[in-house]
Parts: C-alpha cells; sequence; structure tokens
C-alpha cells in the first residue's frame, strides 16, 4: 500500500497550519490532506494511527476508525474534534493529548521529530470499540484485524506561540499597578508664612 499528503512542504515536512495550537505551540492544528491505495482486493475498511516516532512507547497523535472500504483519502482538516470532515461511519478515538480527533505536533523547544502516518486496510469493515478507551487497547484492535499498511513519514519543528499567546488557559492579565497621586498640598491659614 500507498499513503502520501499534499500539504507537506517541499522538503516532506509539516507545516505550522499541521502544528498543535497549545501548550505553548502556535500552529492552527489543521490535520493533513491524505491519500491512499494500493489494499487488497479482500479490505472490508481502513484505520489511520499518526504517533510521534521520536517519544519513548510512541504518542498517538491522531485514530480514526471504520473508514469505509470505498474511500481513498481525507480531506485537510478532517481530523476536526467534532468529526463533520469524516466519511460517513468513520470514528475518532481519543489521541494522546487527551481529546477525540487531531493533535499536531508539538515536540520540546529545539526539538524535530518524525511523525509516522499509517493507514492499514483491514479485514472487517466495523470494529467494535468504544472511541473512549485507551489508544492502545485501540491501537491493538486494529493490528488484530490488518491485511495491510501503508506509511508515510514527517517531521515536524516546535512551532512557538507569540509569547502573548503561551498564556496557560485561564491565566489572567496581570493587574495594573495602582496609581499614587502625590498628597494634596497643605492651604497655609491665615497668617501663616508658607514653607
Amino acid at each position: 500500500m500507498w499513503l502520501n499528503s499534499p500539504d507537506l512542504a517541499a522538503d516532506g515536512t509539516l507545516t505550522l497550519a499541521q502544528a498543535w495550537d497549545r501548550d505553548g505551540c502556535g500552529g492552527r492544528n489543521i490535520s493533513p490532506a491524505l491519500r491512499w491505495g494500493g489494499e487488497a482486493p479482500t479490505t472490508k475498511g481502513f484505520a489511520l494511527i499518526v504517533m510521534d516516532a521520536d517519544v519513548k512507547k510512541g504518542f498517538r497523535h491522531w485514530m480514526v476508525f471504520n473508514i469505509p472500504a470505498g474511500v481513498h483519502g481525507l480531506a485537510a482538516g478532517a481530523g476536526a474534534a467534532d468529526g463533520q470532515g469524516l466519511p460517513k461511519g468513520a470514528l475518532q478515538a481519543l489521541n494522546d493529548f487527551g481529546p477525540k480527533g487531531y493533535g499536531g505536533p508539538c515536540p520540546p523547544a529545539g526539538q524535530t521529530h518524525r511523525y509516522v502516518f499509517t493507514i492499514y486496510a483491514l479485514n472487517k469493515d466495523t470494529l467494535d470499540l468504544n472511541p473512549d478507551q485507551p489508544a492502545g487497547t485501540l491501537e491493538s484492535l486494529v493490528l488484530s484485524h490488518a491485511l495491510d499498511k501503508g506509511r508515510m513519514l514527517a517531521r515536524s519543528p516546535r512551532f512557538d506561540a507569540p509569547p502573548e499567546k503561551a498564556k496557560p488557559p485561564g491565566a489572567k492579565p496581570a493587574e495594573k499597578p495602582a496609581e499614587t497621586k502625590p498628597p494634596p498640598k497643605a492651604t497655609p491659614t491665615p497668617g501663616e508664612t508658607p514653607r
């Protein structure tokens, strides 16, 4: 099988648009467009898993299941949390950031990480799963039904958010110090010499 994306930069890296948009990273968190093919004729469905290969034990950035066998691509932005851009019947599971849907790259400062996109051809059209289960459990279920797979490797540096946007959620702006006014001048009493 093969898998590719028209949204990668010329050197094969993910762009600012695909980077994570929280935790100090300043991307837009838009999942890239994907295309695939070359699966076995007995394929009944697909699943997609995106992993950070440079995190020990891996870090799952996106998991999509129950993609119909007639579908051979996902549009840019299909990984939005509401799932509206996915093919009918497809489901997203929790990523390792916590929410459902696509979670873009956000490696530590100064590092570039490798991200492995894998499309699995499956021998079942629908996996009996709960998308709220731990990601590792769902990945094991996919692997147990996989007939073949296609992979794409992309890299991404960290895209830092501007300082004013990198504050933790809910942080209040610093209060302005109270203005201090000079004390009023004393009015001399009649007959007193001002000092």
